[in-house]
């Protein structure tokens, strides 16, 4: 007689196989009729069952591969999305996940009081998960906050991750390397003239690799800058000294698809870091720095967007002209604010309630209002707008707690503490003319990198605790 030990778990393999068989071949037939003609939205299936069975075997391993290739991956999400469900949500709802499971794992007890940031993010969040009740659009509104939600799950990731220098060092390069293949891929592009694909073509060509468009990519890049000349400045020794003496060379071709984007607050911004950097750290450069603004501008692409900003300010007379990027910025602004009711000051119309009215209150022209949808290009004014008043301070409070911990760890390690200060400078500055808050994989990186920090000195501060005591001991 056969032995039913034996037998038993053959059974519930063939059970488990046959359920998923049909599952799947269910989940199949329904994509096909869905998809239509659209192929390539097929790959979706398999995709999420690959990313699902790597977070599996591995939360951690996924991780690293989600840090390495995010940047690379909106195209691919945006082409196999089905209406709001799309690979990238699924992908933002694990990283949450992996940020809610880091909770309940043992800390390694290095980590400084980041209780007032939390407490900020807390508020923030909170104050986005009411506007949901009254959002005009409740699914696009859910879906802002739960990216908002991973925002803080990236930083609370950052700070769980790093038990040893070691780990650090290895993450902080894995952000770095997340550039390489947005880097490798804008420059097949630009040999091979790939227009339309890693190119924007409205205002002239302007790089944009694999992000949808230039502006999310140009933040992305003074980030990614920042990263790899702390990395070469603090001699991370991770991805060896050969690839290390190759960093400079990196840094100025990314400085070149900078340029490329032609995207103005991200020049500046970047220039901010270095300049910085060069009076407060390094003198002997101060001199190229300051003159480097004025050999950009031998460059014909760099005098044709700074000057830009010189003509076609107003309508013009007919009231039909065109404005400049930074008038038409500053008439939606207005125009947002004047049309908003006093009433809706305090808590604002709700998250996405920006983009959902923006055809209420955006002009063509003089004459016409506009009849498609668009962002605020400004964070503080979509706060406002979105969250009113109580929202606009609580994030503020978050940027101010972020910076209070930053500056209380400065003696510590004074060079990681400016390199991050000036990363989150970059965004407070940048967010005044940009969608920042929407760029969810510039917020990813920034975040963690973020957490990484903070983590890492308070690491070294516990170990030289611990050896002063030691000494004091012996």
């Amino acid at each position: 007689m056969p032995n039913i030990n034996v037998i038993k778990p053959k059974i519930i393999f063939l059970l488990l196989a046959s359920f998923s068989a049909i599952f799947f071949g269910l989940v199949s037939l329904f994509i096909t009729q869905l998809v239509g003609d659209q192929y390539l939205y097929l790959l979706s299936l398999p995709l999420a069952i690959l990313i699902g069975l790597i977070f599996t075997f591995d939360r951690y391993f996924f991780f690293l591969l989600v840090i390495i290739t995010r940047s690379s991956l909106d195209v691919v999400f945006n082409s196999i999305k089905l209406g709001n469900f799309g690979i990238g949500g699924v992908l933002n709802a694990l990283v949450i996940f992996i940020a809610i499971l880091t909770i309940f794992e043992k800390s390694n007890g290095n980590l400084p009081d980041v209780k007032g940031i939390m407490k900020a993010w807390i508020i923030f969040l909170t104050l986005s998960l009411i506007s949901l009740i009254y959002s005009p659009a409740l699914t696009q509104s859910i879906k802002v906050f739960l990216i908002y939600v991973s925002y803080a799950s990236m930083f609370l990731l950052g700070l769980r991750l790093v038990k040893t220098q070691h780990d650090f060092d290895r993450w902080i390069t894995a952000v770095a390397l997340s550039s390489v293949i947005p880097v490798t891929y804008g420059l097949l592009c630009m040999i091979f003239g790939g227009r339309g694909y890693g190119m924007y073509l409205g205002e002239g060509f302007r790089m944009r690799s694999t992000f949808p468009h230039p502006n999310p990519f140009a933040p992305y890049l003074v980030l990614i800058i920042t990263v790899c000349f702390y990395i070469y400045k603090s001699k991370i020794t991770y991805i060896g000294k050969g690839l290390s003496r190759l960093i400079p060379i990196y840094i100025l071709l990314l400085l070149g698809m900078l340029i490329l984007t032609k995207t103005r607050s991200g020049w500046v911004t970047c220039y901010l870091f270095f300049f910085l950097y060069a009076f407060l750290h390094d003198r002997k450069y101060l001199l190229l720095i300051i003159v480097a603004p004025f050999l950009a501008l031998l460059i014909p692409d760099v005098q044709d967007r700074i000057l830009d900003l010189t003509k076609d300010n107003s309508l013009a007379a007919s009231g039909y002209g065109h404005l400049n990027s930074y008038a038409w910025r500053l008439k939606i602004w207005s125009d947002s604010i004047g049309w908003m009711s006093s009433s809706h000051y305090l808590t604002g119309y709700g998250l996405y309630s920006f983009t959902h009215f923006s055809t209420s209150f955006g002009m063509a022209n003089a004459f016409q209002m506009q009849d498609f949808e668009i962002n605020a290009h400004n964070i503080y004014v979509q706060l406002f707008f979105e969250l009113g008043i109580l929202g606009f301070l609580s994030f503020l409070y978050l940027i101010f707690q972020v910076f209070k911990k930053l500056s209380s760890l400065y003696k510590l390690n004074k060079f990681l503490i400016f390199t991050v200060t000036i990363i989150l400078l970059q965004f407070v500055f940048m967010g005044y003319a940009d969608n920042l808050l929407d760029y969810l994989v510039f917020d990813w990186y920034l975040w963690f990198t973020l957490g990484l920090a903070i983590s890492a000195v308070g690491l070294n501060a516990e170990r030289k605790q611990f050896d002063n005591i030691q000494k004091i001991k012996s």
